[in-house]
């Protein structure tokens, strides 16, 4: 950090407040793959509950639609 008069000029390092490296970067991509892998997983399976993913019931029995 070095002072002209008022104003201050920081180096790249002082201003980020920190080196920067590698490791955000794998991090920031293995979550990303997690995230797709865990919602791949989830449309394949399905949300489990009867009558979500737009199928009949289970029980094979039509809903009766009663006209007025």
């Amino acid at each position: 950090m070095e002072r002209q008069g008022e104003e201050v000029h920081l180096n790249t390092e002082e201003a980020r407040g920190g080196k920067t490296g590698m490791g955000v970067r794998y991090v920031l991509a293995l979550s990303l793959a997690l995230v797709i892998v865990a919602f791949a997983a989830l449309w394949l399976m399905g949300s489990g509950a009867p009558g979500q993913s737009g199928q009949a019931p289970a029980s094979g029995v039509a809903p009766e639609v009663s006209a007025t």
